[in-house]
């Protein structure tokens, strides 16, 4: 009868219990929330948390894991989940929340989509050019990419909003600077400067007589030829100088930005290897030098002319010519010689498909001619204004370097009576030097 008893107790308290346990509400898991809610890009800092309900009331222990990224405090509620850099593009990812309240598990999976993000791209120059800098490390938050040869770079999965940019190479200045990402494809340069990289290059603008100009502009030129920032004036007496320009084969430009210019095409380049430090670089300029200038007969005694003067100008009949008494020589290594004449034609008759041929001719002492050029007109009477480049005839012969007469004459035939006169009122010729 004892024994019954004993039996009984056991089993009425594993009835208990087991009917304990068939009672247990097991915890509930309603949602799991992230924040931000979307826009999820490879290196997101995404916030977790989840809204989970125990009817008993019992003590609830959390793990999250996931295989797309790291997560902070995997057994608390709320924490924060770093999606992998390594996450693709348009993927789908995971994160698993586990509940426990010591009797059962339950589980829910939150599942999101990888998005491409923004990209910035640009260039990492010199500072103040667009000579490239290989090989710098560009960094925009979690992200960092090395500049190509040509200096460009590219990254991506970025978010909109500011960020910080940092680029660093061994023999440069870290930079650093804030940019905000905006555009699906956004462009940042990056500008770097080094006191090893670069140096001072100064020196003296000068014409080969020692001529100086005050206020020429120095500028050195980027690989596309295009005005860099770096740049100097020259003073009184042509001295200039520029600082940080970077090592290897340069270019400058010297220009004239006065309203009125006297130098050979306005602008002048030169090439130049720039090494260390300090760079002494004298450059030479060539100026507009004038051999003839002659208006209104001021300069008659520098002409063998027999004609008319009485009215003020050089008067060339059929036949006549107007010639420089003394031979004169252009250098070598000028440029740009050129003849100027301001004229005008009378006809004597309707001289239409008719009209002599008015010339200039380049000649040696001997008057054997080395170059010329012709032009004639309709009507009447013309006006002839002639700016003629010796090197642009199709007679062209060298110049330079060479001594040379100048003489102007009309010539051809017609039936007009009188001949036509060809009246000269100004003549230059100059040339760069």
């Amino acid at each position: 009868m004892k024994r019954i008893s004993q039996l009984t107790i056991v089993l009425l308290v594993l009835m208990v219990s087991c009917f304990g346990e068939l009672g247990n509400s097991p915890p509930v898991i309603e949602s799991v929330v992230l924040d931000p809610p979307g826009n999820f890009t490879p290196g997101s800092d995404i916030q977790i948390s989840a809204i989970v309900e125990d009817k008993d009331g019992d003590h609830l222990e959390f793990f999250w894991e996931s295989e797309a990224g790291i997560i902070a405090e995997p057994s608390q509620l709320s924490t924060s989940w770093e999606l992998s850099t390594l996450a693709e593009p348009l993927s789908y990812e995971h994160i698993t929340l586990t509940v426990s309240d010591g009797k059962e598990l339950v589980t829910k999976t939150r599942t999101i989509q990888v998005s491409e993000g923004l990209i910035m791209s640009g260039y990492t120059y010199f500072a103040g050019t667009t000579i490239p800098v290989p090989g710098v490390e560009v960094r925009i938050g979690k992200f960092s990419a090395l500049s190509d040869a040509k200096g460009y770079y590219l990254i991506q999965h970025l978010k909109e909003g500011n960020e910080q940019v940092v680029a660093t190479k061994e023999g440069f200045d870290r930079f650093e600077s804030t940019v905000y990402v905006d555009n699906p494809k956004s462009t940042f340069h990056v500008s770097m400067t080094s006191p090893v990289g670069t140096g001072r290059i100064s020196g003296f603008i000068q014409t080969i007589d020692q001529q100086a100009f005050e206020g020429l502009k120095v500028v050195l030129l980027n690989p596309d030829n295009t005005d860099s920032q770096l740049a100097g004036y020259t003073d009184r007496q042509g001295y200039y100088e520029i600082a940080q320009v970077p090592s290897g084969n340069r270019t400058l430009l010297i220009r004239n930005e006065a309203s009125e210019s006297v130098f050979l095409h306005d602008s002048i380049t030169y090439d130049f290897l720039m090494q260390g430090p300090e760079k002494s670089y004298d450059a030479r300029i060539k100026i507009k030098r004038t051999i003839i200038e002659d208006s209104y007969m001021s300069e008659i005694d520098d002409w063998d002319y027999k004609g008319n003067t009485s009215d003020g100008f050089y008067v060339l009949e059929r036949g006549d010519k107007l010639v420089l008494k003394e031979p004169f020589t252009i250098p070598a290594d000028a440029e740009a010689a050129m003849l100027y004449i301001n004229s005008f034609v009378i006809g004597g008759c309707d001289l239409v498909g008719k009209l002599p041929s008015h010339r200039a001719w380049i000649a040696n002492r001997d008057h054997e001619n080395m170059g010329g050029i012709s032009w004639g007109g309709d009507g009447n009477n013309f006006r002839a204004e002639v700016s003629w480049y010796p090197s642009d005839s199709p007679t062209y012969m060298n110049i330079y370097g060479r001594e040379i007469m100048l003489y102007l004459e009309i010539f051809g035939e017609t039936s007009c009576v009188p001949d036509p006169l060809w009246r000269i009122y100004n003549l230059k010729f100059s040339y760069y030097y």
